[in-house]
């Protein structure tokens, strides 16, 4: 069952009027409130009251049969206090934000957190700050306590500057280990330490956590593993990162349909685990001028068509405002509620199918750099995977578990990527070729050279085509005899191969990409050509088609998803255009066809649609 929850401020539901907010709460078929409470309050008086708050707004909602969670930042305090400060590997403190190595902090905030559950919540959720990294100029925590407790693991007397150096270059080493190991340490006693105190009033109440970035890997930990300890033995729940509010700010270079493909990947992380997911349906600043509702109905629809979670926090109501004021969200939710039982017929049953992207949890204590290709390790951004954005805006539908059609390894994911999948066939970046040939495998390339910036243009061989690759980072390569360059780019007079494909000895087949995904600019992975290239290059890696493919409309994000015979392929059209009149190429050939809030027609292995607006969505299933 798909639930949705809704945050609303604790300190403002009575000036918004109560009886408005729920109101508002009831239109979005709401099944959880969470009342958010802000930072720890130091002042008595003021703590008093934001309890005395909560306590009466949950009695209230709980009246009207709602489930009711508090919801709170786990390290931040923005009032005066001696706690110690987090500290970022480069030495800058990240203020307000304390260090669980401060034993007198834990001790403060499990107090905290032990009256909030005398409050009559149901549940008790940790906000987006239970992290190190994404807080500051570069990745944390390297505060003294840090250092001391990672002087004691390595017998060391390293100072901040040196384990900076051992952190972020070199190989596998005891200094970064034990960095990620004080890292987890710390999360993990702190969290025992809440599920204690929190016992002592209620031992069935659940507690959890919103998940970041770095809950995955640079927290030393992960984010099920953390869910876990706050449970107790209670079921654990975890609201994921990625939200819509990204791609209107374009956080961290993302868009939409890339947010959404990393809450897929995350949910397989987990998936496996008795464990309740659901996604972080942010519209952050709010209201709509700020975030529009499509975005937050697309990536709702997107998440329930790949049935990976539980159910979604949907930030639907202003945090400040009336209740009546931003009733835009509500006003979307409502009119797709027809489109969310098509979704659950059609999709949530199937299985999804596309081509596999290859992610690790856990890159950071393996990285190793400097290498020819890579001349640092970005400890904090190198879980954004731009092997499936590069898929997700080139409407090829993807897959995070199994062996896929063919699959796709970006950088240094492929230092742990197993073996068996090179029987598929592999679309790689120049990172993930220069680690497969550490590994032993033939990848078709005989040397790396030198890094080039100043690329212009990518030429396509087949057709002479010319795409601009402003930004891009090519290396000067030289190639075994039997590669197939497929595109290159000139200069300097010398031309440079920018992808070509490879079948080694063995029979591994390969499609490489001659580019720095890491560093370098998008571009080269966001165009029609390569597209299509990435299509017709699944039939040669890996002897099978896609289930679907449509071509040449930008970030036009597909899923499809199979059972019984029957293909359900969803199309969102996340860009400003219409999608206009698009062509969907099918992996073989059907008789029967089902629209799902559009129409069209299916010719044997297609299936032509009419227009798709701005946000909007068009779907099928075929049998």
């Amino acid at each position: 069952m798909y639930k949705i929850s809704i945050p609303v401020m604790n300190a403002n539901v009575k000036r918004a009027d109560r009886e408005k907010v729920l109101n508002e709460i009831r239109r979005f078929d709401t099944e959880r409130v969470f009342l958010a409470m802000s930072c720890y309050e130091t002042d008595e008086n003021k703590k008093k009251q934001a309890l005395d708050d909560l306590a009466d707004n949950c009695a209230f909602f709980k009246s009207h049969g709602f489930e009711v969670g508090a919801w709170i930042w786990t390290f931040w305090i923005r009032a005066e206090n001696n706690f110690r400060d987090m500290r970022t590997i480069k030495g800058k403190n990240i203020e307000g934000h304390k260090c669980p190595t401060d034993e007198n902090f834990v001790r403060f905030a499990c107090d905290y957190i032990r009256d909030i559950a005398k409050s009559g919540v149901d549940l008790i959720m940790f906000d987006d700050d239970f992290r190190y990294g994404f807080q500051s100029d570069a990745a944390a925590c390297l505060c003294d306590g840090h250092i001391e407790r990672i002087n004691r693991i390595t017998g060391e007397n390293s100072s901040r500057e040196e384990l900076e150096k051992y952190i972020t270059t070199g190989g596998k080493n005891k200094f970064r280990d034990a960095f990620l190991q004080v890292n987890g340490d710390a999360f993990r006693d702190f969290a025992k330490k809440v599920r204690n105190a929190v016992d002592t009033v209620d031992s069935s109440m659940r507690v959890g956590f919103c998940a970041c970035m770095s809950s995955w890997d640079l927290d030393g930990t992960n984010a099920y593993e953390i869910a876990t300890l706050l449970a107790g033995n209670n079921k654990p729940f975890v609201r994921l990162i990625g939200a819509p509010y990204w791609a209107a700010l374009n956080g961290w270079g993302n868009q939409l349909q890339d947010v959404i493909e990393l809450e897929r990947m995350e949910s397989v992380w987990t998936r496996q685990r008795d464990i309740e997911i659901f996604s972080e349906g942010d519209a952050y600043p709010r209201p709509r001028c700020c975030t529009p509702a499509s975005y937050v109905e697309g990536f709702d629809t997107a998440l329930r068509a790949a049935g990976c979670t539980d159910g979604i926090l949907k930030y639907g109501l202003d945090y400040v405002s009336n209740a009546d004021y931003e009733t835009g969200y509500a006003v979307f939710h409502e009119r797709n509620r027809r489109l969310y039982k098509d979704i659950d017929t059609y999709f949530v049953p199937k299985q999804s199918v596309g081509v596999r992207v290859y992610e690790s949890m856990h890159k950071i204590a393996d990285a190793v750099t400097p290498t020819a290709v890579n001349d640092c390790i970005d400890v904090e951004n190198i879980f954004f995977s731009k092997a499936a954005r590069t898929l997700a805006y080139s409407t090829v539908p993807t897959v995070y578990e199994g062996d896929g059609i063919c699959g796709i390894v970006f950088d240094e994911n492929a230092r742990n990527l197993p073996l068996s999948a090179l029987a598929n066939g592999l679309i790689i970046d120049i990172a993930a070729a220069e680690i497969l040939m550490q590994r032993g495998i033939d990848v078709g390339i005989e040397h790396i050279g030198n890094t080039i910036t100043q690329v212009s243009e990518e030429r396509f061989l087949h057709n002479n085509n010319h795409i601009s690759a402003s930004g891009s980072i090519v290396y000067d390569l030289k190639l075994k005899d039997n590669a197939e360059i497929l595109s290159m780019t000139q200069v300097d007079g010398k031309e440079i191969p920018v992808s070509f494909r490879y079948e080694n000895a063995n029979g591994n087949r390969f499609l490489i990409l001659n580019l720095n995904t890491r560093k370098g600019s998008d571009r080269l992975l966001k165009h029609y050509a390569r597209s299509r290239q990435y299509a017709d290059h699944v039939v040669w890696l890996s002897g099978k088609k896609l289930p679907a493919y449509c071509y040449g409309n930008p970030a036009l994000y597909m899923q499809a998803k199979e059972k019984d015979g029957a293909l359900a392929v969803g199309l969102w059209n996340f860009f400003a255009d219409i999608a206009v009149n698009p062509v969907v190429e099918l992996g073989k050939e059907y008789t029967e066809i089902t629209f799902i809030n559009c129409t069209g027609r299916l010719e044997q292995d297609k299936v032509f649609l009419f227009d798709i607006p701005a946000f909007g969505f068009a779907g099928f299933e075929v049998k």
